[in-house]
């Protein structure tokens, strides 16, 4: 059965070296009926995570030019673009997160769209090992084999002697003696290999942002019928159910239009029409 959206039938240029399609291309089939198209390029020019090429800019505007570049590589008006960071959380600095963020352009009606998903689902960790057995507990925390991992020199800690995509044992336990014999200190610098193709935790974040941007994609504006349609923010100040006043809870759910800018305010999807007592800094100090 044909899909009925604004990309059905289209060829979509994804610029990728990392095998991004295996995580953005089901939904875009299935969702939106347009076929994905990867353009290999070499986007380690834009900057990797091991630090050899520094990323310029911020992850927005890497993902952008990332997108940009593949569009005019390929002559294409549709393309899209997955970029991701690594670090604290932001809202549990405790724990590492993955924020991830795919960018779509559509130069034939003049629109952009990027959207990003935050997860705390992330092998993302580093450390200084010394001995065969902290070198196996990193590896068994970090899900190896099934994600790979990257071995250097720990001191001093050059990118001349960087080993990635390790998912071997041996190559992995000959990796680390080499670099402990390399190092100042006798010891090896281990970090978990944030490239896609060998991440799966990161590829299933992927996948589901993938599946948020098609239904975006599919979704049009009520005003001005262009694609993108969903919800861009959120109002808070629930009144309190007891005393009235207003909480932190969520009010309205804005919704709104990235080409034309209309927008909508609709209740909240946890449907509650006042905030509990116990969410309210008066009632519940």
């Amino acid at each position: 059965m044909a899909i009925d959206s604004p990309y059905s039938g289209k060829d979509i240029v994804l610029t990728s070296k990392h095998d991004k399609d295996k995580a953005i291309e089901p939904a875009f089939s299935s969702v939106l009926g347009a076929r994905l198209i990867t353009n290999l390029l070499d986007t380690d020019q834009l900057g990797t995570f091991t630090g050899e090429i520094e990323r310029a800019g911020d992850v927005l505007s890497c993902v952008k030019r990332k997108c940009e570049w593949g569009m005019d590589k390929a002559d294409s008006q549709f393309g899209i673009a997955s970029e991701g960071s690594f670090g604290p959380h932001p809202q549990m600095p405790f724990l590492p997160g993955d924020v991830e963020v795919l960018y779509f352009i559509d130069r034939e009606r003049d629109l952009q769209l990027h959207l990003s998903q935050t997860s705390t689902n992330t092998n993302y960790q580093m450390q200084t090992i010394d001995s065969l057995a902290s070198l196996n507990e990193f590896a068994e925390k970090a899900q190896f084999p099934s994600h790979a991992l990257i071995i250097r020199p720990n001191a001093p800690r050059d990118n001349q002697h960087i080993v990635k995509g390790l998912q071997n044992q041996d190559d992995l336990e000959h990796a680390f003696h080499h670099a402990c014999s390399l190092s100042d200190d006798s010891s090896a610098w281990i970090e978990t290999d944030m490239r896609a193709h060998v991440n799966p935790s990161r590829m299933k974040i992927i996948s589901e942002l993938a599946v948020t941007m098609a239904k975006r994609l599919s979704t049009t504006c009520p005003s001005c019928n262009a694609p993108g349609w969903g919800q861009i923010s959120i109002e808070t100040g629930l009144e309190c159910e007891l005393c009235g006043a207003k909480t932190n809870e969520i009010k309205f759910e804005i919704y709104g239009c990235v080409k034309c800018g209309y927008k909508e305010s609709k209740p909240p999807k946890h449907g509650m029409k006042k905030a509990d007592p116990g969410r309210c800094q008066f009632c519940n100090p």
